[in-house]
């Protein structure tokens, strides 16, 4: 889900999902310059996930690719029919 939120923002946070909040600007996380696509072996298999360092965080994993999708979504051909 994406949307706009006003500070100050009361987050109930589950220590199992989430290690850090922390807010990273919309442009930079939709910068194709800040986009890597990575790989690493895991039950002798290669496997690819996103990852987009800012300062000292790295977003990686299923969080790197709900913002690829977003990216995805907003840089595609506007001729799209969204309701």
């Amino acid at each position: 889900m994406v949307g706009l939120v006003t500070a100050p923002l009361d987050l109930r946070l589950d220590d199992f999902e989430v290690a850090e909040v922390f807010e990273a600007p919309l442009a930079f996380l939709l910068d194709p310059a800040n986009h890597q696509r990575n790989h690493v072996q895991f039950d002798g298999r290669e496997r690819y996930y996103y990852a987009i360092p800012y300062r000292h965080h790295y977003i990686w994993g299923a969080t790197a690719g709900m913002l690829m999708n977003l990216y995805s979504f907003l840089t595609s051909p506007a001729d799209r029919d969204v309701r």
